[in-house]
């Protein structure tokens, strides 16, 4: 999928988004986070999502479930920097507070410092 990438440092992934998020595209996206959860070596998940330029209820629920799913396994998910669009989607659903959200590298510094 090329608007999907992944990162590893240490025991945290940065799960880079970007482009349009939308019911095309959400399928895989669900796959790529259901591979991500069986690797089972992370302790943090940062979900890049500051390169989304568009993002639907499918897109949202990805995001919903992919969150549940990580914490109930005991780990950490973070939303960074979500682009305007995706913001304005969260808050029209009233799900910004259900998502910890960092919106600076300073707020990721702060939560992740190595």
């Amino acid at each position: 999928m090329d608007n999907l990438r992944l990162t590893e440092k240490g025991n945290t992934l940065t799960v880079t988004i970007s482009g349009e998020v939308t019911l095309d595209n959400t399928l895989e996206i669900k796959k790529r986070f259901d591979e991500v959860l069986e690797r089972d070596r992370y302790a943090s998940i940062i979900l890049d999502l500051s390169g989304v330029t568009f993002i639907d209820s499918s897109g949202i629920g990805a995001l919903v479930v992919f969150n549940t799913k990580v914490k109930t396994q005991g780990k950490l998910l973070f939303l960074f920097m979500p682009s305007d669009p995706v913001r304005k989607t969260l808050s029209l659903v009233q799900l910004v507070s259900f998502f910890d959200i960092l919106d600076s590298e300073d707020d990721l510094l702060t939560v992740l410092p190595d």
